[in-house]
């Protein structure tokens, strides 16, 4: 069979293949009726908010409210210099607090501490058990709730599984079922539009107990805001009049994924941004804010409130929601004005959840502004030798306005995303038509010359093939069965990949049959209840199931050795051939390929060439006399053919499929030589700067990957 594939780093992901279809019945299958039947014990939520409670008693948030850690320094404040302040004299002034947009609560309306009309629908996600130490079979997922705390999909508790615990999610998201660790996780993806942003908020309910039959034990859920909230405010020493069209936090972490809390008190919650690396910008838009507004006032809707700066204002859609993370080198806010000019201070230290920072805008003594701009052009193909133009910018500004060319130059070139820098140009980046210039308002221009590195990959897979280091020996050949070829038989299989020469075996066992060194019977026999169906012309009904396989004899397999299944019926194999090939010479057969261990134990044993090694399939079989028993697939295929690809269906749940189709055999593929984008980061510097701290900048060239040619083949299955 024939097949075209367009993406040579992700190979066709599944081919048929010969299986038994097992059906099986538990105890939990036919007890659902009963652990799911106390129809008057209807799960329900009491709805909390952490830190609205807190205020409602007059209380001062601490760290706990919402799960943070923040540490004393954030709370602290800081100054940001602006670096590119038009003109202007102005700085960052940073303050923090505890809580998100904290309102403490009047004391004739403590009572109502949650606004539930602010809250709406979330999702909730339930495990349960028999016991508060076996908290770990999955109920209920990502169930649509109301703020009410009444589940749309009404869900009972089971008597005999009485324990449970929840998690919750504010607005509607998918909440996964704990993992390997544990931990019930929730990816969140922020919108770039500010005013589209919700506030995102997590709870778990802790341990729960169903202690009184037909009565819903008391089930409550504390919310704690999970972001960062972030509001602009202008400070009371500006002397310029300008208007703030729009502000920008840029290269923000956009995705991350939240651990949620195992307890009520909501510790152990935390952000994991490791391999998330989701960036872009977020803008507030269409504010038409004027900077002397109000001295010390908050950007705000003046349409809606036009005066004042109570907190309670800050819950109109002004206020950034974002996920905490590191600032430093990463996230820079750029305020931009009605008149075009705009200035752009680099952001430090972390945002840490449930705080809100606030940023004002204020004036410093005036001095010359250093501007050094930098624009790259768009990534091109891989076969294209030109990129489109970069383009530098660079001048100072004096307080007047005046504004000075500054001369530039390259200082530096990284491949590893500014990890490391060095002088010397990637062989990939042949020139550049730019490399210093004078500098100006107006951008100086250049374009880069690049490499088209096209190769055969299908000969590249080859050689590295046979480049491996060889394994076995004659006297000792590598077992397929064990992960480190070992003599002990660990796991058995119906098709074996072999990635280097070498002198290999391979138990004489039924498919599968020895998985994790013990028989595993389930590869021939069923579990599975007699099926009966009834089907023909005239209509005959049978058991459709095959509840044992079979051997080459049609005997029932009883062993998942060959030559002991059936009271050693098949004793004495003595011979090995290859049956089919797709290529010449894959496998080499000694005169004696049949040798048994000191358990007495049956191997087939055979060689693979180097000079014969390459992509490809082969099927081996074993014999007695001239009848043939049992047969093998092996598949000559990088290690990593069989590395798993995780991907979620609809429902949440995660099947793994393979890099490459089994039995997958490029013919003709060319393509790069790297498999993704390679990237180039060129760094400018200003000749001068204040106080002899110069302006840097980076332009990024890009050049895509691809494939010219992808044909191959991969095997079918019966």
């Amino acid at each position: 069979m024939k097949k075209i594939s367009f993406l040579h780093t992700l190979l066709p992901l599944f081919a048929g293949t010969f299986a038994l279809t097992v059906a099986s019945c538990s105890d939990e299958t036919l007890g659902d009726n009963a652990n799911n039947g106390d129809n008057d014990a209807v799960v329900h939520f009491e709805i909390n908010d952490a830190q609205e409670e807190i205020l409602s008693r007059g209380g001062v948030l601490t760290r706990v409210a919402n799960g943070s850690s923040q540490s004393q320094q954030e709370l602290m404040g800081r100054k940001l210099e602006a670096q590119n302040a038009a003109g202007l004299d102005v700085c960052l002034i940073e303050t923090t607090v505890e809580g998100v947009n904290p309102v403490k609560v009047d004391a004739g309306t403590r009572a109502n501490i949650v606004n539930r009309m602010s809250l709406g629908d979330f999702s909730t996600t339930g495990i349960r058990g028999t016991a508060v130490s076996n908290i770990n079979e999955n109920w209920f997922n990502s169930a649509k709730t109301k703020n009410s705390g009444e589940l749309y999909t009404p869900i009972r508790w089971s008597w005999y599984k009485p324990f449970g615990r929840f998690y919750a999610a504010y607005p509607e998201s998918n909440i996964a079922y704990p993992d390997a660790s544990g931990n019930v996780t929730v990816e969140f993806t922020t919108n770039p539009d500010v005013r589209q942003q919700v506030d995102f908020m997590t709870a778990c309910s802790g341990d729960v107990q169903y202690a009184t039959r037909f009565q819903a034990p008391k089930t409550s859920l504390n919310f704690r805001h999970a972001l960062t909230a972030i509001r602009f405010a202008v400070g009371q020493n500006l002397s310029f009049d300008k208007t703030i069209k729009e502000i920008t936090l840029k290269n923000v972490l956009l995705k991350s994924k939240y651990i949620i809390s195992n307890k009520y008190d909501g510790t152990g919650a935390q952000w994991v941004s490791t391999g998330y690396n989701t960036r872009g910008d977020v803008k507030l838009d269409n504010l038409n804010y004027r900077t002397n507004e109000n001295p010390n006032s908050i950007i705000r809707d003046v349409t809606k409130y036009s005066t004042g700066v109570r907190f309670e204002n800050l819950k109109d859609n002004y206020t950034f929601y974002l996920i905490p993370q590191e600032l430093t080198n990463k996230v820079t806010a750029v305020i931009t004005f009605t008149d075009n000019t705009s200035i752009s201070i680099p952001l430090k230290g972390s945002w840490e959840q449930g705080t809100t920072r606030t940023y004002k805008l204020s004036e410093k003594t005036s001095t010359w502004t250093y501007t050094l701009e930098a624009t790259s052009p768009e990534a091109v193909a891989y076969n294209k030798t030109t990129s489109g133009n970069y383009g530098i910018t660079s001048y100072r500004t004096a307080p007047d306005g005046t504004k000075k060319p500054i001369a530039w130059k390259i200082t530096g070139y990284s491949e590893d995303n500014g990890a490391t820098w060095t002088m010397n140009k990637p062989a990939w980046l042949r020139s550049l038509t730019k490399e210093s210039g004078n500098g100006g308002t107006a951008a100086e221009q250049g374009v880069a010359s690049l490499s088209n590195d096209v190769i055969d990959l299908a000969a590249k897979r080859n050689k590295e093939l046979q480049d491996a280091t060889p394994l076995g020996s004659a006297a000792n050949p590598y077992n397929l069965s064990n992960n480190t070829g070992a003599d002990a038989v660990q796991n058995t299989a119906n098709c074996y990949v072999i990635s280097a020469p070498g002198y290999y075996s391979i138990p004489l066992v039924y498919g599968n049959a020895i998985k994790n060194g013990a028989t595993n019977a389930s590869a021939y026999k069923s579990s599975a209840p007699v099926t009966n169906v009834t089907f023909g012309s005239p209509a005959t009904t049978r058991d459709v199931i095959l509840h044992t396989l079979v051997d080459h004899d049609g005997s029932p397999i009883t062993d998942p050795w060959i030559e002991k299944t059936n009271g050693n019926a098949n004793n004495g194999i003595n011979g090995a051939q290859v049956v089919w090939a797709d290529g010449a010479n894959l496998v080499t057969l000694p005169s004696a390929p049949i040798y048994r261990d000191a358990s007495g134990n049956a191997f087939v044993k055979f060689e693979v060439t180097k000079a014969n090694l390459k992509s490809g399939n082969a099927v081996i079989a074993v014999k007695k006399g001239n009848t043939i028993l049992w047969s093998w697939h092996l598949w000559f295929a990088p290690k990593n053919a069989l590395t798993k690809i995780p991907v979620t269906n609809k429902q949440g749940k995660v099947f793994n499929f393979t890099e490459e189709t089994l039995g997958w055999k490029p013919t003709a593929w060319k393509g790069t030589s790297y498999s993704a984008p390679r990237t180039v980061k060129i760094r400018v510097e200003q000749a001068i700067g204040n106080g002899g701290n110069k302006q840097e900048a980076v332009v990024t060239i890009t050049q895509n990957d691809g494939v010219e040619k992808n044909e191959g083949s991969a095997n079918m299955y019966q």
